[in-house]
């Protein structure tokens, strides 16, 4: 069974709601992987500048990573194959955030010296 076989098992009203699939994608595929990135890289931005930024990376971060993956390593564009890669890079960013958040920092001194 592959992905995408698997996809259709779980979600199958995916086909009979056209419209929450719609607005599922557009938030998978346009905003969250880019949320999750500001996170890591932006600490002092406010909410809609977050908002704004989300969009921007998501739409780079999504598409390079397809294309990256398609040219470099031969996997084919498809549906479950960009879901499953969106899902993956929303991961790694969110591994990251929580990583900065939970390792402590060292405090620098400054001596003056």
């Amino acid at each position: 069974m592959d992905f995408g076989q698997l996809i259709e098992s779980v979600v199958p009203f995916a086909e009979r709601l056209p419209t929450i699939r719609a607005i599922l994608g557009f938030v998978f595929v346009f905003f969250l992987p880019g949320f999750a990135w500001t996170l890591v890289f932006f600490n002092q931005v406010n909410i809609i500048e977050r908002i704004a930024l989300s969009f921007g990376l998501s739409i780079a971060v999504v598409t390079l990573s397809v294309i990256v993956l398609h040219v470099f390593f031969d996997i084919r564009i498809t549906g479950a194959n960009s879901l499953l890669t969106i899902i993956v890079i929303t991961i790694i960013a969110l591994g990251f955030y929580l990583l900065k958040k939970l390792l402590p920092r060292k405090k620098t001194t400054s001596n003056g010296d």
